[in-house]
């Protein structure tokens, strides 16, 4: 018997030392539950970041390439918003897109996301079309955004091309830059990243290329940060 006490010490320990593990692991699945009942720190960051709109056409919704390399989602993703790319081929202030329906539709759109940032561009789309009849155009949708957005941000940029001068541009710009600042909006001036050079450029000549994109975001990011 005496021999065996060694043993039945050992067991002894053992199994104390088992229970005090058991105790040690049902504390740590408390503090665990107890950490996860809260929202993580990145839940919080998304529930937290922008909800951002653009309203625009075929080079926002990256024609020719993945939704994910248009210029808004690359300025999306590095600025961690949340976004509603709701631009569509073809569409312009009058100038009805691929869908059917002018800029008023996506205004739709941006007003029931509640965006609290809200970006608009002047398009080459309504090239040919009456300047005061797409100036009218502009102004309302502007005017519906800032009625039904109050708080939100207001930033307008100027048309992007790959083939129309700016000559022909300007005054289309210029009617939605002041619809804009007098709504008490930002405005931006991206020149023309992408146009005329090598390698920025699909083979149509007007929509850009991932690179051209890329440019693209790139100024509208420095333009924004100032």
């Amino acid at each position: 018997m005496l021999a065996r006490r060694p043993l039945a010490a050992a067991a002894t320990a053992l199994t104390a030392a088992l229970l005090a593990l058991t105790a040690l692991s049902g504390c740590a699945t408390a503090a665990d539950l107890g950490a996860g009942a809260a929202p993580s720190a990145d839940a919080a960051d998304s529930s937290n970041a922008d909800r951002v709109a653009v309203i625009g056409d075929s080079i926002e919704s990256g024609l020719g390439l993945e939704p994910a390399e248009a210029w808004p989602a690359l300025v999306a993703a590095s600025r961690d918003w949340r976004l509603d790319n709701l631009s569509v081929p073809g569409a312009g202030f009058v100038a009805q897109g691929s869908d059917g329906d002018d800029f008023s539709a996506q205004v739709d759109a941006a007003i029931a996301s509640r965006a609290q940032l809200v970006l608009i561009g002047a398009s080459d789309n309504d090239l040919g079309t009456d300047l005061a009849e797409v100036s009218a155009a502009m102004q309302k949708s502007v005017d519906r955004l800032r009625s039904e957005l109050p708080d939100a941000r207001l930033v307008g940029f100027n048309a992007l091309t790959g083939q129309a001068s700016d000559a022909d541009l300007a005054p289309f710009d210029a009617a939605l830059r002041t619809a804009v600042e007098g709504a008490g909006g930002t405005w931006l001036d991206l020149g023309q990243p992408y146009r005329d050079r090598g390698g920025l450029v699909q083979d149509d000549d007007e929509h850009p290329t991932l690179p051209g994109q890329q440019a693209i975001a790139a100024v509208v990011e420095s333009k924004l940060s100032t």
